[in-house]
């Protein structure tokens, strides 16, 4: 499932450069995922005896929270940061993507 979600989320951030504010917000809002979720799923991952690739696809979504949590409570950063932060994290959720291919349907 996160790997589903992974790529439902890259599709949403490559969308947010096209869409407007408005439609931004829901997206975000569609796909916050909490950090008490994202821990029980690590608990659950590591209670399964699940691979690494599911537990790094389970805290893949905490990425961005960060950033927004740096963001807000510590500096502002510039809008090309923010862009760097966004192509940076979905460079990472691509590789997570094809490394779970080549694990699960290879």
């Amino acid at each position: 499932m996160p790997f589903v979600y992974t790529g439902l989320y890259l599709v949403s951030i490559s969308a947010s450069y096209v869409i407007s504010e408005e439609y931004i917000w829901i997206l975000d809002t569609l796909f916050y995922v909490s950090p008490v979720i994202i821990c029980a799923f690590l608990v659950l991952s590591k209670l399964l005896r699940l691979c690494n690739w599911h537990k790094t696809a389970c805290v893949l979504p905490l990425l961005p929270q960060i950033v927004s949590f740096i963001d807000y409570y510590i500096i502002e950063l510039t809008e090309i940061a923010a862009q760097v932060n966004i192509i940076l994290f979905g460079s990472m959720a691509v590789l997570l993507l094809l490394a779970a291919y080549n694990v699960f349907m290879k």
